[in-house]
């Protein structure tokens, strides 16, 4: 996993925990108001109860109020109320239907068999303990929809969050990535001629010339990850075109790739040069590797048309499809890199256009075809 795969995931985790802390405590004093306004609502309804029937217990004889008491309540058989009286600790009348523990004077919710209710106990002045149970469906349908709805919008909001911080950072690592696959190519061919003159008896002539590649090759690096960067924020038009002598450049890509065979019916072209040579880099890096060890790569130049073929096994359908029409999110294979998406970049900088073919003999042949940048 790379380095800005890491940031994202952990900082991906930790917006979550911070958006989910946040819906809660938003979400919580909703929850709390649900659940104050139904305990509101059922004491004010049992307090009438209970003065009603307090009321009707003191207007008969104290050996009639518990008759008086049970055929007041019984009024609510069918109401969906359900009450439980009790005297001296004996209960007298009950309607409730489960059995559960509660204090005096107590009151709240009580789930039983997956059903959520409310009760209130209440001790009245003639002595009676009267409890009310009531069912709270409505109220916990709306305790439900209010934590869905919370968990909800908090997925769908970290899953948007999520999304938008991937593209950033991977737009923002973008150019340093490209940057690393293009300097890969250079590096090993800067390494090859330097462990040449620790290793190899040279001439002089032979010396300079493997510290005058070494040092050409220091200055395209740091050409070409200025012109990467400025690509990656840029647009095409901005890349300043000049002449580029077409067998100077294959005969730079021969130097790091010797299997290289070039054939030049075009001597001048409008371009960048470093973006150029990095574009055909790519492009005879991945023959080389799709070739045959030691098997050329053809590499040719006819008016505004330049192609490199290799002799490998050739491409699947998948990936030429792929390689003509790259996603930028995806790679051809777990160890492909951003090259044949640069490669494509490049060539429309250029005005021109980059295709792979199933070459006639086998392998595969890569044609770019300039329109605005000929010179002849």
């Amino acid at each position: 996993m790379k380095l800005w795969q890491k940031t994202y995931l952990l900082s991906t985790i930790l917006c979550a925990l911070i958006l989910y802390g946040c819906m809660f405590s938003v979400t919580a004093p909703a929850i709390a108001s649900t659940v104050k306004g139904a305990q509101a609502a059922a004491l004010r309804e049992e307090r009438s109860i209970a003065r009603a029937l307090e009321q009707t217990v003191m207007e008969v004889p104290e050996h009639r109020q518990t008759a008086a008491a049970t055929a007041f309540l019984g009024f609510y058989q069918d109401t969906g109320l359900f009450f439980e009286i009790s005297k001296e600790q004996e209960t007298v009348y009950s309607t409730i239907p489960y059995y559960f523990e509660r204090r005096q004077g107590s009151e709240g919710f009580v789930r039983m068999e997956g059903h959520l209710f409310l009760f209130v106990n209440d001790i009245l002045p003639s002595g009676f303990e009267l409890t009310y149970f009531k069912g709270a469906e409505n109220e916990d349908m709306l305790l439900q929809k209010q934590i869905m709805t919370a968990a909800l919008a908090g997925t769908l909001t970290a899953m948007l969050m999520a999304v938008a911080l991937y593209a950033l950072l991977y737009w923002v690592n973008l150019p340093i990535s490209r940057l690393a696959h293009e300097m890969r190519t250079p590096l090993t061919a800067m390494k090859g001629y330097a462990e040449t003159i620790r290793d190899v008896k040279l001439t002089e002539e032979q010396q300079h010339m493997a510290a005058s590649y070494i040092a050409q090759e220091s200055t395209r690096l740091t050409e070409i990850s200025s012109k990467l960067l400025t690509m990656h924020n840029a647009k095409e038009e901005t890349t300043t075109f000049r002449p580029v002598d077409v067998e100077e450049m294959f005969l730079h890509i021969q130097r790091t790739y010797p299997t290289v065979v070039y054939k030049v019916n075009w001597s001048t072209l409008l371009g960048d040069l470093n973006l150029l040579t990095s574009l055909f880099n790519n492009l005879v890096d991945n023959a080389v590797k799709a070739s045959p060890e030691g098997s050329p790569v053809e590499l040719t130049a006819d008016i505004n048309v330049i192609t490199v073929k290799d002799h490998g096994k050739g491409m699947t359908d998948e990936a030429l499809a792929y390689v003509n029409h790259p996603p930028k999110h995806k790679k051809l294979h777990a160890s492909g890199g951003l090259g044949v998406p640069l490669c494509h970049q490049i060539a429309k900088a250029h005005g021109a256009k980059l295709s792979f073919q199933r070459g006639t003999d086998g392998g595969t042949v890569a044609t770019v075809t300039f329109y605005n940048s000929l010179i002849d």
